[in-house]
């Protein structure tokens, strides 16, 4: 282990291109401000001690083999040292056991797909990395790598600003797999270290993992995809979810029989599916309870959306009212004979925290297809609460 005061010195320096790779960092050292970082403040300046320390006051347990929990927080990129990966696998498996435990005796007569559930959404990466942010274990990570720490810093701001307690099916942004990483590693290592005892190990962490994913949460939110799914199998329908990127953003299309239904996006491609299917699940079901002329309707059997005169400028005045950016227009399809032409166009709304985006039907003219995009998107956001 490095000399603290050494550690110290080093810190104490703005990090350069060419130094950078000889600092050791922690997440919360990246995290201050660099003034705060170049003035030397001892709040900002741990060594591995003070780290395992902290760690185990928030564990709630004093290690016996401290090299446990130095090693449990040690990124791969710092090579002077055993990295976590190895407590990483065993912790991932052992979490995997207790939590199945936990669900099979609190559960006697769930069936087994839903004890699956119930263990996946408690073991996800997006579930472990929010303990990881709430809990503050992220700060102690040991690394030399910069690479990560915009995601990291990102992603925890993103959890502070969270209004509900509870993700359980992904956030707007993709979870960084190291934040995950170290609550398996520190498993593994408490595991270890209280010599594989299950129910000692269980004692430290379950506090830590609340709050638990229970049924009756999985239940009023069940997997949107996986719904959306189920619920037009029942009616014959086929559903095809298309993904691509723009900008930074992954942007997802639920198409139902062809026809398109709704559009979500993300940072992170599954998150947007689960974000396009859960649009998509609210139209349906608003469908199937509403024939109000501002609802989403079908011409016939054609799923051809009913489109509405002036959608354009409806968007607009929606923007104004809700002090929006101005919706943008764009041809993301031309095809046909240039005596035959045909268009469609989406729509784009920009938000600090999300990007509602739609595609509209194939149409003769770019005005047109502007405006069914527009209608789309319309009949979207009255659907959303907009």
């Amino acid at each position: 282990m490095s000399n603290s005061n050494s550690q110290s010195k080093k810190r104490k320096m703005v990090p350069d291109v060419e130094s950078e790779e000889k600092i050791v960092y922690t997440y919360d050292i990246d995290m201050a401000p660099q003034e705060t970082q170049s003035s030397g403040s001892s709040q900002y300046m741990r060594n591995m001690d003070d780290s395992i320390a902290a760690v185990e006051s928030i564990l709630k347990y004093t290690f016996k083999n401290k090299k446990l929990l130095e090693e449990a927080l040690t990124h791969s990129s710092y090579t002077e040292s055993q990295s976590y990966q190895r407590l990483e696998i065993l912790g991932d498996s052992v979490l995997g056991v207790l939590i199945t435990k936990f669900v099979y005796l609190a559960y006697p007569e769930l069936d087994p797909g839903q004890i699956s559930l119930l263990r996946a959404a408690n073991i996800s990466t997006e579930k472990l990395a929010r303990v990881a942010v709430r809990n503050g274990l992220y700060k102690y990570v040991r690394h030399k790598t910069s690479v990560l720490n915009d995601k990291v810093r990102e992603f925890v701001i993103a959890v502070e600003e969270e209004e509900d307690e509870m993700v359980v099916h992904g956030g707007q942004m993709k979870a960084p797999k190291v934040l995950a990483d170290i609550v398996e590693s520190i498993t593994g290592a408490v595991f270890q270290d209280c010599d594989f005892n299950f129910q000692i190990l269980w004692e430290v962490i379950r506090e830590l993992l609340e709050p638990m994913v229970m049924l009756t949460v999985l239940e009023k939110r069940p997997q949107p995809i996986t719904k959306l799914y189920e619920a037009c199998q029942k009616e014959g329908k086929g559903v095809e979810i298309k993904n691509w990127r723009q900008g930074e953003r992954n942007i997802a299309s639920v198409y139902i029989d062809g026809k398109f239904i709704a559009s979500g996006s993300s940072e992170n491609k599954e998150n947007a599916k689960l974000h396009a299917a859960e649009v998509a699940l609210s139209k349906l079901t608003r469908l199937k309870r509403t024939t109000d002329a501002i609802s989403l309707q079908m011409n016939g059997n054609s799923g051809e959306v009913t489109e509405i005169k002036g959608a354009k400028r409806k968007i607009h005045e929606l923007c104004i009212r809700r002090r929006w950016p101005k919706a943008t227009y764009r041809i993301e399809q031309e095809s046909g004979p240039a005596h035959d032409r045909r268009y469609i166009a989406s729509v784009q709304i920009e938000l600090p925290d999300k990007v509602f985006f739609m595609k509209g039907e194939e149409r003769s003219k770019v005005k047109k297809a502007e405006n069914s995009a527009a209608s789309i998107m319309f009949f979207s956001l009255l659907e959303l609460g907009y």
